[in-house]
């Protein structure tokens, strides 16, 4: 199955640091950053099953994406999913509740810090720590299965693509305050 369209999207799992609540030996956190989604992460002991990812300085976070395959996993697949957000683990609120239905594949869970109809509907959310809380699993599951995991922010812009650069020497003079 094809990954959705993130080209306006930048990966930033990477200078994340990242961690598990548990996992089955050989069925570790490395999991879910690799590229390949025939392995996964598989938690161990009670639910809920967390993934937490870490950023030394904070982000700006549009959306967190999560491979899952019922066909496959069965009662494995997560079905309901708090997204929590925060600095540190003492200040998580959620920012997102999912239930997935028979989902197969990269499902796609936006993460904006307005409400529906206001301007900053679309503006994504900053922190410094992501949490995905796994509250339960199709068919009430104990332990999870999870593919892959990628966060994204959006894509910086460009200066040296803008239509109007500002590059001219009028321009430039002016650009900071004495």
């Amino acid at each position: 199955m094809t990954a959705p369209d993130a080209s306006h999207l930048e990966d930033i799992g990477s200078r994340g640091s990242w961690a598990v609540s548990s996992a089955k030996p050989g069925y570790g956190v490395e999991h879910l950053r690799d590229n390949d989604t025939e392995i996964f992460w598989q938690s161990e002991g009670s639910q809920p099953h967390l993934i937490n990812i870490q950023f030394s300085k904070k982000q700006s976070i549009s959306e967190v994406w999560i491979y899952v395959d019922i066909r496959v996993d069965d009662s494995y697949t997560p079905h309901k999913i708090s997204i929590r957000a925060g600095t540190f683990h003492g200040d998580l609120h959620e920012v997102k509740w999912v239930e997935l239905q028979q989902a197969k594949g990269w499902q796609v869970m936006s993460l904006t810090s307005g409400t529906a109809g206001t301007p900053d509907e679309t503006q994504p959310i900053r922190a410094h720590l992501i949490q995905l809380a796994i509250i339960s699993n199709h068919m009430n599951g104990k332990d999870t299965h999870v593919r892959g995991v990628r966060v994204y922010a959006p894509k910086p812009l460009d200066l040296e693509d803008d239509i109007i650069p500002f590059r001219t020497v009028a321009f430039t003079q002016h650009e900071t305050i004495r």
